[in-house]
């Protein structure tokens, strides 16, 4: 059983107080101005929820709370060598009037843990773009006392 009472990042790893979730967000960032930023954020599913229920009730939540928010496209994805299945969602919405185009891959973990990674960027995303989300979910490792079958 993986131990959720902690919250792991890269320097270490803290105990969570008690009733806490981990809810981190990882920014990944290329540092340049041309390529997308890439986050990792963490959810739980509600008790009972399936993961496609879980990405019908965010993009309702999205739809309704972005402005100019526009559903391009979902479809399945897989994560990591063990090919975990979840969803990836292709949208856009308006941020400061400029439209934000972005790339997310959920999948559900064990214990209703929820892993998202997000990929976003001021234009159109790009087939290099999506190559990059790809290469980073291909390459996803689960750590050590982590299981990725819900």
């Amino acid at each position: 059983m993986p131990d959720f009472s902690r919250c792991s990042f890269t320097e270490g790893s803290v105990a969570l107080p008690e009733g806490y979730r981990d809810r981190t967000v990882n920014v990944l960032l290329a540092g340049d101005d041309a390529s997308p930023s890439l986050n990792i954020s963490r959810d739980a599913l509600q008790e009972n929820e399936l993961l496609a229920d879980y990405v019908t009730r965010q993009l309702d939540t999205l739809s309704t709370g972005l402005k100019g928010w526009v559903l391009k496209s979902r479809e399945p994805v897989a994560l990591g060598q063990d090919a975990l299945p979840g969803e990836c969602v292709l949208a856009s919405y308006l941020r400061d009037g400029r439209r934000i185009w972005q790339r997310q891959a959920v999948f559900a973990l064990q214990g209703g843990h929820v892993l998202v990674f997000t990929l976003a960027m001021t234009r159109k995303l790009s087939p290099e773009d999506e190559a990059l989300l790809r290469q980073v979910l291909e390459s996803y490792q689960p750590a050590a006392d982590v299981t990725t079958q819900p």
